[in-house]
């Protein structure tokens, strides 16, 4: 049975998300960029970024955490991500400038939030594999070691580094289905 008698129904009824969504990314873009709040140009700033992303075929997850780093240290863990450098170092320069254009401004405390909002560790195929093939086996130690991860996604726990690093070249393999 039908939810709704029509399309033009469901047309109706999604309209007001044509206002709510793009407000609700670009807050959420700016929260990872460690901006408090929305200003003019910072939907070109996030377009910008994430076409350097794509063209690069940056990991997100990485990226995303590198930069909050980034916030009050060195850049150069992230820059070494970029392929088109050059490009890269021209949208940081603009990052950081909206940044600091914040009154009261502290590097430290943009990097905490920043920290906050960008996981360290996500659930990706290559570790849910990992996890299941070892289970099938009998072993349920990688299992229960993914799952205190994902738990405490945003602290960076000794001895689970290799969860928040590069998925290995074996990962490139994996197909998954949404069918289910």
């Amino acid at each position: 049975l039908p939810l709704m008698d029509d399309q033009q129904q469901a047309m109706d009824a999604l309209e007001p998300y044509k206002a709510l969504m793009p407000a609700a990314l670009q807050r959420r873009m700016n929260a990872k960029l460690g901006l408090v709040d929305v200003q003019e140009g910072d939907a070109a700033l996030t377009e910008d970024l994430m076409k350097l992303l794509a063209q690069d075929a940056v990991d997100f997850t990485i990226f995303w955490r590198r930069l909050s780093h980034a916030a009050s240290g060195p850049l150069e863990p992230v820059r070494d991500l970029f392929l088109q450098r050059e490009a890269f170092d021209a949208w940081t320069l603009r990052w950081r400038e909206r940044l600091q254009a914040r009154p009261g401004f502290d590097a430290d405390t943009t990097q905490v939030q920043m920290l906050r909002t960008n996981p360290h560790v996500v659930l990706r195929n290559h570790l849910g594999e990992l996890a299941i093939q070892r289970a099938k086996a009998g072993d349920f130690s990688e299992l229960a070691r993914l799952q205190n991860a994902l738990e405490h996604p945003y602290e960076e726990l000794a001895g689970q580094e290799d969860l928040a690093g590069f998925p290995p070249e074996w990962a490139g393999r994996i197909e998954i289905s949404c069918s289910s």
